[in-house]
């Protein structure tokens, strides 16, 4: 399974991303609502609502459509 995990703080990043990958599986790993949208297709998305450039709610509407 592909993970797209969107989260600007790198600490909090790093656990998810660890424990996921130690899980079995695939993460990518992005900072901003853009690089979510422009990344390709995953299983499933682990999306912050508070990003620097753009609120995640408006990125899970983009992602939907």
């Amino acid at each position: 399974m592909k993970i797209l995990l969107v989260e600007d703080d790198a600490s909090i990043a790093a656990g998810l991303r660890d424990g996921l990958a130690e899980s079995g599986f695939e993460v990518e790993h992005v900072t901003t609502g853009a690089a979510a949208l422009a990344a390709v297709a995953h299983d499933l998305v682990l999306l912050d609502l508070g990003l620097p450039d753009m609120d995640g709610r408006d990125v899970c509407r983009e992602l939907r459509s």
